[in-house]
């Protein structure tokens, strides 16, 4: 199985203590609540990975992925990647949330828009 450090996503051996990349205490990540850990999943170098974080984001209603979301959409050109943080969007709901979905209808992707339309 490959590991990843959870801050700079380079592949580590499994029972390290300390990323040997980057210097991250993985002691500290085992800390961190289960939110903040998904947070840190939406840069996840699987793509599967990174869609899992961000419905699961959505499921818990995370405003404090709003952000994270906002650099997901600014960068992100893979359709499906957008199209989970749309209906995460639309769950987390409020001010921000609809921000987003306002402005992904001027997105330079025709599939982006129509989505965005659709409810």
């Amino acid at each position: 199985m490959i590991h990843f450090c959870p801050n700079c996503w380079s592949e580590i051996r499994e029972n390290v203590s300390v990323c040997p990349h980057c210097r991250y205490d993985l002691a500290h990540y085992n800390q961190l609540p289960y939110e903040d850990k998904l947070i840190l999943a939406l840069r996840h170098p699987i793509r599967e990975n990174r869609m899992l974080a961000i419905q699961l984001l959505g499921d818990l209603r995370s405003r404090s992925a709003i952000s994270v979301f906002r650099s997901i959409i600014r960068e992100e050109n893979d359709f499906y990647v957008i199209r989970e943080v749309v209906r995460s969007l639309r769950k987390i709901g409020g001010k921000d949330s609809e921000e987003l979905l306002s402005a992904l209808r001027q997105h330079t992707s025709k599939l982006v828009r129509d989505l965005v339309v659709q409810k």
